[in-house]
This record gives structure tokens, C-alpha cells and sequence, in this order.
């Protein structure tokens, strides 16, 4: 992933500081350490139709866009996660 190129998009469609939701997939073991990592519980959670999965959801205040950046970063090393 080009973070520059993601750091320039968020710039563009954002006016900081404003309300960013991040979307993660993962199963119900990740919740605690998105949370953790992230400092929040999710805003929202809905199963998958076979239950096997769960969506996360996160609505965080951001200050800049470098924030988004590094909670991206942050949640890339939790193993199994999917960020929509």
C-alpha cells in the first residue's frame, strides 16, 4: 500500500478533525484486541449469515489524517483481521 498516496486521499476527502470509521472482518476472539489496539469498543458488530465472522466497526474523532494511518498500521499486525 502506497501510504502517501493514502495520507493525499484522506486529505482530499476529509476536513480534519472529523469522524472516521474504520471497518475490520475478523472472528469474535479479534474483538479484544481491536479494541485494544484501537482504545474503543466497536460502534457496531454483525455477524456474518454463517456466524463464522463478525464486522467491526469503529467511529473514531480523528485530528489528521497520520492518525488513520497508524491505526491501519496498528491493526495489520493482529493476524487474521481483514480491514474493509
Amino acid at each position: 500500500m502506497n501510504l502517501d498516496k493514502l495520507h493525499s486521499l484522506l486529505d482530499d476527502q476529509y476536513n480534519w478533525p472529523d469522524h472516521y470509521t474504520f471497518k475490520f472482518v475478523g472472528k469474535d476472539e479479534h474483538r479484544d484486541q481491536l479494541t485494544e489496539v484501537i482504545g474503543l469498543d466497536p460502534t457496531h458488530e454483525r455477524p456474518s449469515s454463517s456466524g463464522k465472522y463478525i464486522s467491526y466497526s469503529f467511529q473514531i474523532k480523528i485530528n489528521a489524517s497520520h492518525e488513520v494511518i497508524e491505526i491501519y498500521k496498528k491493526v495489520s499486525i493482529i493476524s487474521g483481521i481483514i480491514t474493509l
